[in-house]
């Protein structure tokens, strides 16, 4: 089972506590302080210059659809690997997980997880997995010479086409499996996204853990692993994305070495979609802990859709205003998260924010009451000058190694964008506050709220009065909590 993608997530929770810190910074300061600030974050608005990067698609001869763009800053490649092979993809619960977590067990002549990843780091090389509900995903990084990248492909492509599955290494991915169920039942953000998908599709396959059950584990057998990695990993359903040192004829002859290793069978059918999330639900889990979870859900669009991007530019905005009124000016949380979670053929809006139990009732009030008006008024000119502002200077830190081109080459190819590095930047520059306002009120409504908190049940204080933050408090220390009540 890979151990990388535990330690990206706490990477990319870093990245984001830093990013918070400097979004708050520059958003939220009083007007006569941040003048000077403001001038090189928003600059005057003006169309946002192309990026010199050519992006190639193709199918191979085996039906895998394939991204590529050439980069020739350092001589190394990336190539990312995504399946149809998320836990809703199997009726029977954790088979999925587990089946994904076999892959890099072992492959002929290398019958070991440790052996594969002693093999890769001897070239100078690195395999990355992830998995959700809908795909999992597998990655490697090496070094463009061929000397170095032929023997990490072919040991790639046996990984993803030829796995050993075997009874052994079922048996040790089952046991780190429910040292994972257990880990999650722990875990207060786990906890509430696991209820909240019981609670919007009960019984289904969207609504599992990503491992199942203990029972489930106990009773997958090797021939039912087998069986899911001929299915969904065919070739017809791949998805191959390049980015790097490569020459336009090395990535076809890469992602024809790829496609031509995974299963030739067509993909078995996957589970009926669950039926509508139903009318609005409120629930409350009872643990004993220093923070209350909290998640506020709503249906949402996909994002092939067409009001995505205005969607997507109000979320943006509204969280902005939550950080500056629950963060800023009460102190009542570290930070909120606005996630999109693909469901079915659409989609979830899930709020998400820890605070402290005494102000449970409180802050879900004032989340109500702040979307609420943000329905009534859509957002400011200013706030959507702003968000276009941050969006244009996203251009270049976003295309600042091969690494970042990747994510968003990845996206591309998942959702069938245009071939442009810079659409979705060059679309949000076009909105208008009043097509904003529009879209968010044909897709939401103030009353079609899911929530799920989990935390104690404690006798609940009204909320503190808003403050405005002060410039030197501010310079002095922006992300630190409140000591009598600040989230963490």
């Amino acid at each position: 089972m890979n151990k990388s993608a535990q330690a990206g997530c706490l990477a990319m929770l870093g990245i984001a506590l830093l990013g918070c810190c400097a979004q708050a910074l520059a958003d939220t300061v009083s007007n006569g302080s941040t003048v000077r600030l403001q001038s090189l974050l928003e600059p005057d608005i003006v169309a946002p210059k192309p990026r010199p990067l050519a992006v190639k698609g193709w199918k191979t001869t085996a039906g895998s659809k394939v991204l590529f763009v050439r980069t020739t800053a350092s001589p190394m490649f990336d190539v990312h690997v995504s399946f149809e092979a998320g836990s809703a993809r199997s009726n029977i619960p954790g088979l999925a997980g587990v089946t994904y977590s076999m892959l890099n067990e072992g492959v002929p002549g290398m019958e070991s997880h440790q052996a594969i990843i002693d093999t890769f780091q001897s070239l100078g090389a690195r395999l990355g997995m992830g998995i959700d509900p809908q795909r999992s995903a597998f990655s490697l990084r090496s070094l463009s010479e061929m000397e170095k990248r032929t023997p990490a492909l072919r040991l790639f492509s046996q990984i993803l086409g030829n796995p050993l599955l075997s009874d052994e290494a079922l048996a040790r991915v089952k046991n780190e499996a429910k040292d994972i169920l257990l880990r999650d039942r722990q875990n207060p953000t786990d906890i509430a996204h696991q209820h909240l998908k019981e609670q919007l599709a009960p019984k289904h396959p969207y609504a599992q853990p990503m491992f199942g059950t203990n029972e489930a584990l106990d009773a997958l057998t090797r021939q039912a692993v087998q069986d899911f990695h001929r299915q969904a990993y065919s070739a017809v359903k791949a998805q191959i994305t390049l980015v790097g040192d490569l020459t336009l004829e090395q990535a076809q002859l890469i992602s024809q070495q790829i496609s031509s290793a995974l299963p030739g069978t067509n993909q078995a059918a996957r589970p009926d979609d669950p039926s509508s999330v139903g009318t609005p639900t409120n629930s409350h889990l009872e643990r004993a802990q220093q923070q209350t979870q909290l998640l506020l859900a709503q249906p949402s669009v996909p994002r092939t859709h067409a009001d995505y991007l205005a969607l997507d530019a109000a979320n943006r905005i509204f969280k902005n205003r939550l950080m500056t009124e629950l963060r800023e000016k009460r102190g009542l949380v570290y930070g909120t998260r606005i996630l999109h979670w693909d469901w079915a053929d659409g989609a979830l809006a899930i709020i998400s924010l820890r605070t402290s139990p005494h102000f449970n009732q409180g802050t879900q009030a004032l989340v109500r009451s702040m979307f609420t008006d943000y329905l009534r008024d859509g957002p400011t000119q200013q706030e959507v000058d702003q968000l276009k502002g941050r969006m244009r200077s996203s251009i270049a830190h976003d295309s600042a190694n091969n690494a970042q081109i990747l994510d968003q080459l990845v996206r591309i190819n998942r959702d069938d964008l245009p071939l442009d590095l810079d659409y979705t930047v060059q679309q949000m520059q076009a909105l208008t506050p009043r097509q904003i306002k529009d879209t968010l009120n044909r897709h939401f409504a103030a009353d079609a709220w899911h929530v799920v908190t989990v935390g104690p049940t404690v006798e609940q204080q009204p909320l503190p009065a808003p403050v405005a933050p002060s410039a030197d408090a501010l310079a002095q220390d922006r992300c630190r909590a409140a000591q009598a009540f600040m989230a963490i």
